[in-house]
């Protein structure tokens, strides 16, 4: 009970989509919480993220964005980066090398419209959790992509982020 009246005094932010809650638990580090209540454009992602970040008083705690899909755009990003990678089996649907977790955190760190959501503060790292696969005729790739249909590509895990204040 006493984490849902910190999650309530915390707040949130208003998204043109529906309401973002903020979360903030104290575990071993400090770790805010965005919940949806809706799937969230990228304007509106960023948004929630530099409104929770203007009111983190501390500078290094891991952020908790919960599933990747609630996030629309990230999840076609994320399988879009998987369709042209070097480093993704499209026949085998996983990483030639590592784990389907290591895989898409290195991805999602590599991408610039997701590190460009904190800001001036430092991704000390990223860590996923439970990805999900589809094969890529799921899956919102572009027209005439050179991808078989039955290519099986990531779209969706639970996402954190470690940042640290500059």
């Amino acid at each position: 009970m006493l984490e849902l009246l910190i999650a309530i005094a915390f707040g949130g932010y208003d998204a043109p989509e529906c309401r973002v809650g903020f979360e903030r638990h104290e575990e071993s580090v400090v770790v805010f919480r965005m919940r949806a209540d809706c799937p969230l454009g990228h304007a509106s992602t960023e948004s929630a993220v530099r409104a929770l970040l203007q009111v983190a008083d501390v500078a290094d705690f891991s952020l908790s964005l919960g599933r990747i899909e609630r996030y629309p755009w990230l999840s076609t990003l994320l399988a879009r980066q998987a369709s042209s990678s070097r480093r993704w089996d499209l026949s085998a649907g996983r990483p030639y090398e590592g784990s389907d977790n290591a895989y898409v955190a290195a991805a999602l760190r590599g991408l610039p419209e997701f590190t460009a959501l904190f800001g001036s503060w430092q991704i000390a790292g990223v860590s996923v959790e439970k990805v999900l696969k589809k094969r890529a005729a799921e899956l919102s790739l572009p027209a005439g992509a050179p991808v078989p249909p039955d290519a099986g590509l990531p779209y969706d895990a639970i996402l954190w982020v470690r940042l640290k204040r500059p």
